[in-house]
């Protein structure tokens, strides 16, 4: 319920630059989502707000890296769209998304009390009351669209818990068991300037030298200490036991492999990895208790979200929902939003 959370935290906004009201042509009443061929629809103008309030989270995220006068949001990610075109899509996405949740609530026994719309209407007064008058209208928000809003956010975080919780997913102990490792790496890998940011290859002195401090290290009766002395990283990692070893996000296949073969307690031999660097691993646990756990409930969690997902792809695949891609690209976001300066001293 990120959007709701917000809100509630009395979120103050103000613009940077000129107003542009985006796609002043349109009007807040037209329809941008025509649902099971006009039985239903979501106007343009919710559309709109909805759009502008997650340009706004952006905004003031990416404030603290590119500030506020740098143009992110017509850069291109590696999908070739521009995140402002990325972020626009996944709004529709996640409205679709809402409104099925909301439309189904019932089969999962979800309403919304009035001790929960007396908390969206306090909510949503306080947003607006907090906001300047020059976001509200950039944004487009009104009393109207910010309670839609958070009610169509509980609708889905509740739904979406059913569903999850209903969900028969079974974790067996092949998926969870997991060993975790100490390691040092010395690396071989091309060096870089940090003036120049050119790379160079190490010399072959460079690389004997690199050779002997993983030598010292397997050789020791010391692991961290050999490690320290060798002017070494001391790095942990969990894997899956009976994973294959290429299935290791952070180590080389080779490097899980041996570690693969140790008791606990006990030290490889030097491992190398060509172009990369020389590995010395210290098995901690074959078997460690809290990361299989912590598997555990990982690879739980991710089940119960392709259980909701496979339901609501159901779901989709009955509705008709088509967008006013005319109406929608008049929304643009070319004005940005930035946190009011006295925002803090709002939230009491």
């Amino acid at each position: 319920m990120k959007n709701m959370k917000a809100i509630a935290m009395g979120l103050s906004l103000c613009l940077t630059g000129s107003i542009l009201l985006s796609g002043c042509s349109a009007k807040a009443g037209d329809e941008l989502v025509r649902i099971d061929n006009g039985k239903d629809s979501i106007s343009y103008g919710y559309g709109n707000f909805v759009a502008h309030y997650n340009q706004a989270m952006y905004d003031l995220m990416f404030a603290g890296y590119y500030g506020t006068s740098q143009d992110y949001w017509s850069q291109k990610g590696n999908d070739g769209k521009t995140y402002e075109d990325s972020t626009k899509a996944q709004v529709l996405e996640s409205m679709e998304e809402q409104y099925l949740c909301k439309k189904h609530a019932k089969e999962y026994q979800v309403t919304l009390t009035d001790a929960d719309q007396k908390k969206i209407d306090e909510a949503a007064k306080k947003f607006l009351a907090d906001n300047s008058k020059q976001a509200k209208e950039q944004m487009g928000a009104t009393e109207e669209y910010v309670k839609t809003m958070l009610a169509y956010e509980t609708y889905l975080t509740r739904v979406k818990n059913k569903i999850k919780a209903a969900a028969k997913v079974e974790v067996t102990e092949e998926e969870t068991a997991q060993s975790t490792v100490s390691y040092v790496k010395f690396s071989t890998a091309p060096k870089t300037d940090e003036k120049t940011g050119q790379q160079s290859e190490l010399t072959d002195t460079e690389k004997k030298a690199q050779k002997k401090a993983a030598d010292n290290v397997a050789a020791a009766s010391d692991f961290e200490k050999a490690v320290k002395e060798e002017k070494g990283s001391l790095q942990t990692e969990s894997f899956t036991a009976s994973a294959d070893a290429s299935e290791s996000q952070s180590l080389p296949a080779d490097v899980v492999k041996a570690a693969q073969d140790l008791s606990d307690g006990q030290i490889s031999k030097v491992i190398e990895v060509k172009g990369d660097g020389y590995y010395v691993v210290r098995m901690d646990a074959v078997h460690d208790a809290k990361a299989t756990k912590n598997k555990e409930k990982e690879i739980k969690d991710q089940k119960q979200e392709d259980a909701y997902r496979k339901v609501v792809d159901g779901w989709k695949k009955k509705l008709t929902w088509k967008v006013d891609r005319k109406l929608w690209k008049q929304v643009n976001f070319k004005d940005r939003f930035a946190a009011k300066e006295n925002a803090g001293a709002d939230k009491k």
